[in-house]
């Protein structure tokens, strides 16, 4: 995750840490639902990103596609088009219960040694 707040302050120039790890945050966890996820993977680190700095963004503009004022405009990509790739990385129901089960046995064979 450090380099993601790396990448993130680097793209935004957003210098507030508590702002940084709240989109970062946010996005990941929005991520995780998606892919029925419980811990991300190193694939899914550009989706987290791309998300959070959409949301910083569009801060005060939510729910706009676009925004004009003086001559200038900007144009926001949706939630839905940044994740529209995510699918592939969605585990099933049953995918999820034995990574669950997987990581349970694997914690409780650590714990005995």
């Amino acid at each position: 995750m450090d380099s993601l707040v790396k990448e993130f302050k680097n793209i935004t120039g957003e210098t507030n840490d508590e702002w940084v790890s709240s989109f970062l945050l946010n996005s990941k966890r929005t991520v995780l639902t998606k892919t029925n996820r419980s811990e991300l993977i190193d694939d899914l680190n550009d989706y987290v990103l791309k998300l959070a700095i959409v949301r910083y963004n569009k801060q005060g503009n939510e729910g706009l596609a676009s925004y004009n004022e003086g001559g200038e405009s900007e144009s926001y990509l949706s939630e839905d088009e940044i994740l529209s790739d995510i699918s592939i990385y969605r585990l099933s129901a049953s995918a999820r219960r034995l990574q669950n089960e997987k990581k349970k046995s694997q914690e409780i064979s650590t714990e005995r040694v």
